[in-house]
């Protein structure tokens, strides 16, 4: 893989073939860079994370939850969005550039392939880490609803109705049990919370690199558009608008991926904030010792986990 892209650059660099303004081929290469970075720095980590993540509880915390099919739906269509179908849109809009720049080619799937390898390769690292902030999110939603719940049954229990309605030993029972509850849930919320930022230590570089990439290639195709226009108007030169269109949908993935990780980090982020916001609801003026104590050890376990 490695050798085969380097030795097109090479040719293409030896012979003045590479272009500047070729928008498409100059983000190929930023990716392959992307990738070779890649393969370097995980190799190493490959034992490690393999350790990682058959260390996470993953399916016996899922099962503990009480997760809705509907959202469970909605995640796996927006990771599906990220993962399938950005990738299937630039294959699309890259056999309609292609076809339309170099005409004279004989352009066919195994040719497009080529150029789309690098740009899928150098995205996977950063698809498992979508892919683990989603399920992130959804778990810490299931534990702010189920949160949610404690936090209104406890506050009603201390009401002046329900302490004349039931018995101080009703009332003890039902906070030892709902600590338990509290206390499952700071469990869960803990592993969630850091599986999920010790993960970032393995992606943290590819996802910066792969960021700076797209960042760059959206920033160079703008501006080659820009001299496109200029030639345009100034130099009477002949603009390709359906060229220029394809070329502004090609880029306008690496942007939406940009964003749907900005988004979902964002969420997640949201999410652990919320979980904090219900902790400090509690009424626990007339709440039982051990719920005090798990309700105080959950929030302070949500403070000192930097996420």
């Amino acid at each position: 893989f490695a050798l085969f892209y380097i030795w097109n650059i090479y040719n293409e660099i030896s012979t003045g073939q590479i272009n500047l303004r070729d928008t498409i081929g100059i983000y190929c290469y930023m990716n392959l860079c992307v990738c070779l970075f890649n393969y370097v720095t995980q190799w190493e980590k490959t034992l490690q994370i393999i350790r990682f993540q058959n260390s996470v509880p993953l399916f016996k915390v899922l099962d503990s939850l009480d997760i809705s099919a509907m959202i469970v739906w909605r995640a796996f269509i927006y990771s599906l969005l990220k993962i399938v179908f950005c990738p299937l849109i630039a294959y699309i809009t890259l056999i309609l550039y292609q076809r339309r720049s170099h005409p004279e080619s004989q352009w066919t799937s195994v040719t497009t392939t080529k150029t789309m390898l690098p740009l899928i390769v150098s995205n996977q690292i950063n698809n498992c880490f979508f892919g683990g902030l989603v399920i992130a999110n959804l778990i810490i939603a299931a534990v702010n609803r189920k949160l949610h719940g404690i936090v209104k049954e406890a506050n009603m229990l201390q009401s002046p109705v329900q302490m004349n309605l039931h018995k101080p030993y009703y009332r003890m029972r039902r906070f030892c049990e709902l600590a338990d509850l509290l206390d499952e849930l700071a469990r869960k919320y803990g592993v969630t919370a850091c599986r999920s930022k010790n993960y970032l230590r393995f992606t943290d570089w590819s996802m910066v690199l792969s960021m700076m990439m797209n960042l760059l290639g959206i920033t160079m195709g703008c501006y080659n558009q820009y001299l496109a226009i200029a030639d345009h108007y100034i130099n009477e030169e002949p603009f390709d608008l359906f060229l220029a269109i394809v070329l502004v949908v090609f880029l306008a993935v690496p942007f939406l991926e940009l964003v749907m990780v900005a988004r979902i980090s964002n969420e997640t982020l949201m999410e652990t904030r919320r979980t904090g916001e219900l902790l400090q609801r509690f009424d626990l003026q007339h709440a039982d010792a051990r719920f005090k104590q798990v309700v105080n050890a959950f929030w302070l376990q949500v403070i000192t986990i930097d996420y």
